[in-house]
């Protein structure tokens, strides 16, 4: 049987992503989209491209994603053997099309793996990156009213882990979200998503919901939730190291917001115990102890995020542990220990990374300055 591609989305009021997207999902065989109620030209784009095989426009009542997202299946045509969700807001590096059709075995290959740019900063380049797994075989239906995920009644978990397929350095999608967009319902879908797990098996809800607990501003809540997760016995087959070291970086990043330092350090402590190859716990128990004026010690935590060399693409990594932070925080130390040159080496290389970090901007002027006076007085 021949590969063949079909990309399917939702969409709502996204009329100034239609023709990129197309531009970019155009090397599929075929595009299909479920328009979920359209009040701008969203809809009537899509319906004038020749490039969409099928668009078709259904609210859904109440809103759920996982509703959505199955409704748009519906409108695959029967002889697409590859399917990958995108949306709107999404593009893929050319050639990707090539890519899959080539390396997916149709019988064999089930989920297929390729990187994710959830984000960038102002230069256009990648920032937060990790693994994606929307490309599928028609085996596969979406579960859970929001942050969904491909669930199958077909396959265990051991054959999807073996029958996947990883493209990871050669298929490639790219995320610029649209800033003007509500995630207003997420809270209350998540909380559904919780409650409907009526034999608590759904371990991520409860993660995802402790997330949403802190973006909120809802930090305690956000700590209980992890705490009771980390001590839920139930919950123990689905974590793993990584997932754990996670939760405590989310504790840490919560109890910074309540202005207590010292558990934060705590918190992050316990992520690197738990997986010491991540860049993140280092880097922030690094910020921490900068703003206590412990510098000499915050030195040698940057030196340990440095030593971590390995990028795992989860999205348990951020964005700032590969760029700028790094440099802004040794500049920072090296000038409070008085090796001023240091400093500027480091503020000058944050610089380069941010220029238009007014902050940074300010640090360089003031360090350069020093520098200048102690070269004056040689």
């Amino acid at each position: 049987m021949e590969n063949k591609i079909c990309v399917y989305a939702i969409c709502k009021n996204e009329s100034k992503f239609v023709n990129r997207w197309l531009d970019s999902m155009a090397e599929a065989d075929y595009i299909v989209v479920l328009d979920t109620g359209s009040e701008d030209e969203t809809y009537e784009l899509l319906k004038n491209d020749k490039r969409v095989y099928r668009v078709e426009q259904k609210v859904i009542k109440p809103w759920r994603f996982d509703v959505a997202r199955n409704e748009s299946l519906k409108l695959v045509p029967d002889d697409a053997n590859i399917l990958i969700c995108t949306d709107l807001d999404e593009t893929l590096d050319a050639g990707w099309a090539d890519i899959i059709r080539k390396n997916w075995i149709d019988g064999f290959h089930v989920r297929g793996y390729y990187k994710y740019a959830w984000s960038h900063n102002e230069k256009g380049e990648p920032g937060r990156i990790f693994h994606y797994d929307k490309l599928h075989d028609r085996n596969w239906k979406w579960s859970y009213p929001v942050h969904e995920m491909l669930t199958t009644d077909v396959y265990k978990g051991e054959y999807v882990d073996e029958h996947s397929i990883n493209l990871f350095n050669e298929v490639y999608l790219h995320h610029y979200p649209d800033s003007t967009k509500s995630r207003g319902s997420y809270l209350g879908l998540l909380e559904l998503r919780v409650k409907e797990d009526v034999n608590k098996e759904d371990y991520y809800g409860r993660y995802y919901l402790s997330h949403e607990y802190y973006y909120r501003g809802f930090y305690e809540k956000c700590i209980s939730t992890i705490e009771d997760l980390l001590t839920n016995k139930d919950f123990e087959k689905y974590q793993n190291s990584l997932e754990r070291a996670a939760a405590f970086m989310f504790i840490g990043e919560s109890y910074r917001k309540l202005g207590k330092p010292n558990e934060a350090l705590n918190s992050y402590f316990l992520a690197i115990c738990e997986e010491p190859s991540f860049r993140e716990p280092y880097l922030f128990s690094a910020e921490i102890l900068n703003e206590l004026g412990i510098y000499h010690l915050a030195i040698g935590m940057v030196q340990e995020c440095i030593a971590k060399t390995y990028r795992h693409y989860s999205w348990l990594e951020r964005d700032n542990s590969w760029l700028e932070s790094i440099d802004d925080i040794l500049s920072i130390s090296y000038f409070y220990i008085g090796d001023i040159d240091k400093s500027y080496f480091h503020v000058k290389k944050a610089l380069s990374f941010d220029e238009n970090n007014e902050r940074i901007r300010n640090n360089y002027e003031l360090i350069s300055n020093f520098k200048n006076k102690l070269e004056r007085k040689d």
